[in-house]
């Protein structure tokens, strides 16, 4: 019998060939994907009565209750912050996210970490129009040493834990606030979440790597970037509402953060459209101390690595095998 997999949110063309061709290596003819006429409650119902998977993060307690054979909700990304959590409380079936994205995001963020303290994106787009910077204005020639900053990293899970590690490779100290992480690493000072503030005074580059739950949402605000060094460097791999916005645009003006880098806006295109300035209300892509980056972590040449868990899991459920990523619906990641 084939296992039958129902969307149940759009995916572009090239997202649902990717899926399929990882699916085929493992389960050629033994699974269906099936498409909802309409992304809707009723339309997706319809399908549902026969699933074994939901494939996608809209799920309300209707379908599910429809799904009558229903043996796995796997999320095709990381963030779980599209997904109402209410609908699947109190029920047995696991509910999956991926973490295969792990290694391109945490680059991304040491790429982020080290064009802020080398300048390279001010300075190339200098040199790009024949000035040198010789005046040293607005920016000026000297950069730091990633050897010799103190990385203080914000949730160190399969992106963050990445990201310490790389950089501890580079010569680094590092810094975990994450009350999950080992704390007999001798190659990080882990501090747990109520003592945030006290981690963040004393390092020079703060990066987030939060999930984005209720408990997160604007977390870093005015007070918490006042108690982070002077000059210090903010870089997001996380989801903008973590961040307060105007929090960051004022500690820029002020020269409190001497630099911003994110893959992550507060503005983002909506589904079909290509283009949005980053932020509907502060104009970040004139200060040349911002990296700009169109949440872009997920893309690599030749693969779409957030897809791959996915693609693991519904190989691993066909099979009898053990399910990865499984999420704490109460605790919402």
């Amino acid at each position: 019998m084939n296992m039958k997999i129902v969307l149940t949110r759009s995916m572009v063309a090239g997202d649902i060939q990717y899926i399929k061709d990882g699916l085929d290596q493992a389960l050629s003819g033994q699974y269906e994907i099936l498409f909802p006429s309409e992304f809707t409650e009723d339309c997706i119902c319809e399908l549902a009565k026969d699933a074994d998977i939901l494939l996608g993060p809209y799920v309300t307690e209707k379908i599910i209750k429809s799904a009558e054979k229903l043996k796995l909700i796997q999320i095709p990304w990381t963030g779980m912050d599209t997904f109402n959590f209410s609908a699947v409380q109190g029920i047995t079936i696991p509910v999956c996210n991926t973490h295969s994205n792990a290694d391109s995001v945490s680059e991304l963020g040491v790429s982020m970490i080290l064009d802020l303290l080398k300048k390279l994106s001010y300075h190339d787009r200098k040199m790009r129009i024949g000035n040198w910077n010789r005046d040293q204005k607005p920016l000026n020639l000297k950069s730091r040493l990633l050897s010799k900053q103190t990385i203080c990293v914000l949730g160190y899970g399969n992106i963050g834990s990445r990201i310490g590690k790389l950089v501890a490779a580079f010569g680094a100290n590092v810094m975990a606030v994450d009350n999950h992480a080992e704390e007999n690493d001798s190659s990080v000072i882990v501090y747990r979440s109520a003592q945030m503030s006290e981690a963040v005074t004393s390092a020079d580059v703060v990066v987030c790597a939060l999930p984005l739950t209720d408990m997160t949402r604007g977390l870093i605000d005015a007070e918490m970037i006042n108690k982070m060094k002077d000059n210090a460097l903010l870089v997001n791999v996380s989801r903008a509402a973590v961040i307060q916005e105007d929090a960051v645009w004022n500690a820029l003006q002020s020269g409190k953060l001497s630099g911003f880098a994110s893959d992550v806006w507060w503005n983002a295109p909506k589904r079909g459209e290509t283009e949005s300035y980053p932020s509907a209300y502060h104009e970040f892509w004139k200060l040349d101390n911002v990296v700009m980056s169109p949440h872009r972590a997920g893309f690599i040449e030749g693969s779409l690595p957030h897809l791959d868990g996915a693609i693991d899991n519904i190989i691993a459920l066909a099979k009898g095998g053990q399910l990865a990523c499984i999420v704490d619906v109460n605790k919402g990641y």
